[in-house]
């Protein structure tokens, strides 16, 4: 089990709290720009235990060169299709059909699957980042068509505007040389 400690310093002419850098003896507040000796004890610097991956059984690889395969898994299961994609996972892995099962029954319905034809890059979403881009696509395409019209109803205003003004100029100039 791992402890933590938490390390206050204060700068002593402002009191404005500092993270001091490990292994520094002196710094300057970010705050006041007051040099600050750091003590001994904060000085040492932390041993930090072999911290263990969630991946650390897992040989990276054996799974290189496989990412097509298992995007049809994903693809399958997500289609519907879980008897195919349990076939592919056992296929695939050497998995036996209990554990496959239970591993496409969760990839069914935890994830979005997107498959990039031109790069070839396979991506899996969270369901609620797929909402969040497909709500985001709609906005975007509200907010294009919004300020395309706001623009051109402006547009429109000042031909308006300028309108009787440029036949003015273009009548009074005309009138001009007619006068000859």
């Amino acid at each position: 089990m791992t402890t933590y400690s938490m390390k206050l310093l204060k700068c002593p002419a402002c009191g404005g709290p500092v993270d001091p850098p490990q292994g520094e003896s002196t710094m300057k507040c970010p705050y006041c720009s007051n040099a600050i000796m750091i003590p001994e004890s904060l000085r040492a610097k932390e041993k930090s235990g072999e911290s263990q991956s969630i991946f650390s059984g897992i040989e990276y690889s054996s799974m290189v060169g496989y990412g097509k395969q298992w995007g049809e898994v994903v693809s399958l299961a997500q289609a519907g299709n879980k008897d195919e994609a349990i076939k592919k996972y056992v296929a695939l892995t050497g998995q036996s059909e209990s554990d496959a099962k239970y591993t496409v029954d969760a990839l069914s319905s935890s994830q979005s699957y997107s498959y990039n034809s031109s790069g070839g890059v396979y991506q899996v979403y969270p369901d609620m980042m797929k909402d969040a881009m497909s709500m985001s696509k709609t906005y975007m395409k509200w907010s294009l068509w919004l300020g395309c019209g706001i623009t051109a109803f402006v547009m429109v205003i000042i031909v308006l505007t300028m309108l009787p003004i440029i036949i003015g100029v273009f009548a009074s100039i005309w009138a001009a040389f007619n006068s000859f």
